[in-house]
């Protein structure tokens, strides 16, 4: 089409002018309008209903753990990533979306009142493939296709989605989410770190429309993980912040600032209400913490905040990135609750009806706890669960008090569970601290 080859001619042209594109989701944005013509208004569309869905408060305390399947595409041995890189990612993926990063600390405090605290999503590879056998949740692929990066297809990569282009076919895509790493290199540079698709099951898709497009995240092989052994770019450090960032548009959240037309503009928005204002994305190589107010934001309820170069949703450098907002992490949570709960593993449910666990002692505990109630808890069910929404332990109760052995349990962080015949749960959070 027409419109097809000037699209990509003018993304081509674009790539040459700015060297170097830390995130495609424009692109892929753009690329399936020309297929679907609203798809643009469509996402918008979803991601208000999304936001102002009042039937969601009934989810807002459960621990969701998305089935991740990593797709490993390579052509040489640098870009065939060993597994302690794969599993270092899962634990980055998991700090950030937690907040038990250790980088927090870097928040300047203007920023403290919009800070995000646990969106409690957690990641985990699959342990179970499509067919009901057992998996480490991660796919090796070896190609011939020096590079997956086509202008064809709205400059992304596509091609390696499919084991027909050289690729790795997508596990059920309502079950898992996929990520795919490859080299996306034009002319021998890195042009795109990654891009992801936003939420799918749009009203205006059909099985016929979305012919050659495939949910999921893909990222350029150098730029996945922290001990990633390949040079990703000089002076580039690599903390694995771009997989964050991409599972950020995968589950919905915009840039920060909203792709508007920079240069003072002020005229895009990423939607959620505690986002500073920005006019445009930062430079990876803006200094961390460096004082840019580029928008005016009288109406903000925190007041104009400078702009946000700690947020995984910037183009800033990962040295930089450390936070989501309070906002974008609730709205990620409503969205595995309205869009995505199907590659969820398992769900945690402690919605707070009555806090009727008085007392958890010794916390930090070594190896007994002890559980106070304030009313009898005869016939009840204790469910102790690990960060990754595990179930690792479980007890029926009875009466006020009870001891429960923990000797078995690792050193860490988990969520205590107490559920009545009447399903209503209670919760406290335990340190296990040898």
């Amino acid at each position: 089409m027409k419109k097809s080859i000037l699209f990509n001619a003018l993304l081509f042209t674009s790539l040459l002018l700015n060297a170097q594109q830390k995130c495609a989701f424009n692109s892929i944005l753009n690329y399936y309008e020309q297929i679907q013509p609203g798809y643009i208004s469509t996402v918008s569309n979803t991601f208000d209903e999304v936001k102002n869905n009042a039937t969601l408060r009934a989810d807002e305390d459960s621990f969701f753990t998305v089935q991740v399947v990593v797709h490993v595409v390579y052509k040489t041995a640098a870009q065939n990533l060993p597994d302690s890189v794969i599993h270092n990612q899962i634990k980055i993926l998991n700090d950030d979306y937690s907040r038990k990063n250790a980088d927090t600390l870097n928040l300047r405090p203007e920023f403290f009142p919009v800070k995000g605290n646990d969106s409690k999503i957690r990641f985990a590879l699959a342990t179970i493939d499509p067919q009901g056998n057992v998996t480490n949740g991660i796919v090796r692929k070896s190609t011939t296709t020096t590079s997956f990066f086509s202008l064809n297809g709205g400059g992304v990569a596509e091609g390696v989605k499919s084991a027909a282009t050289g690729g790795s076919n997508a596990w059920n895509q309502g079950k898992y989410l996929n990520i795919w790493v490859c080299n996306m290199d034009l002319f021998g540079q890195a042009f795109v770190l990654g891009y992801a698709t936003p939420p799918s099951g749009l009203p205006n898709w059909d099985s016929a429309s979305t012919s050659g497009i495939s949910d999921g995240v893909v990222i350029q092989y150098q730029y996945f993980g922290s001990n990633n052994a390949n040079v990703a770019a000089a002076g580039y450090t690599v903390k694995g912040r771009t997989v964050t960032h991409e599972v950020g548009h995968y589950l919905g959240l915009r840039h920060i600032w909203g792709d508007g037309g920079g240069s003072g503009a002020c005229d895009g928005t990423d939607g959620i209400d505690d986002t500073p204002k920005a006019d445009a994305a930062s430079s990876q190589e803006l200094a961390c913490g460096n004082v840019v107010n580029s928008c005016t934001e009288p109406t903000l309820t925190f007041g104009d905040l400078n702009d946000m170069t700690e947020n995984y949703m910037d183009y800033s450098a990962e040295t930089c990135q450390n936070s989501f907002t309070d906002g974008q992490a609730k709205f990620m949570h409503n969205v595995i609750v309205t869009k995505r709960r199907g590659a969820v593993k398992n769900t945690t449910n402690i919605y707070k009806i009555e806090n009727n666990i008085l007392n958890i002692y010794p916390n930090p505990a070594i190896n007994l706890i002890t559980l106070q109630f304030s009313n009898n808890t005869n016939n009840a069910v204790v469910s102790i669960y690990n960060l990754l929404g595990n179930l690792v332990k479980s007890e029926k109760l009875n009466g006020t008090h009870q001891s429960i052995d923990i000797a078995e349990l690792p050193n860490g962080y988990y969520v205590v569970n107490i559920t009545d015949n009447n399903k209503n749960t209670s919760q406290k959070k335990l340190c296990i601290k040898r």
